[in-house]
């Protein structure tokens, strides 16, 4: 069963750099639309997911006894970029400025290319 989770979280991680990385753009884009958009909001639930899955793996596999960078290192990360995004999207529902969400999903975007990059090393 780890083996399985390793391979969904590695692959969807890559999948979730592309996706943030379309959101940020099109927040960025979307001045006259809604602070917030479906594709936004779906972003954040696909990576949620991928931050569960990854916590899961994390226990079934007991990854805290493996090098530091994937022990402690990537999941801080993964956590930290779901923090970010979330509040993100957070400030630009109160705000309603599409831009801070654009801004939320690019420290998300930043932070998770670093967890990936670390996972990778």
């Amino acid at each position: 069963m780890a083996s399985t989770l390793q391979t969904i979280h590695t692959n969807v991680g890559y999948l979730v750099v592309l996706v943030v990385l379309v959101a940020a753009v099109v927040a960025y884009r979307a001045a006259a639309q809604p602070p917030v958009s479906r594709l936004s909001s779906l972003t954040m639930v696909l990576l949620d997911l991928h931050v569960t899955v990854g916590i899961a793996l994390y226990v079934a596999a007991g990854w805290w006894d493996g090098g530091a960078l994937v022990a402690y290192v990537h999941p801080l990360l993964g956590v930290a970029a779901l923090g970010v995004g979330h509040a993100g999207l957070a400030r630009a529902r109160r705000s309603g400025s599409s831009r801070a969400a654009a801004q939320g999903l690019l420290g998300t975007l930043g932070l998770v290319v670093a967890a990936v990059f670390v996972a990778s090393v």
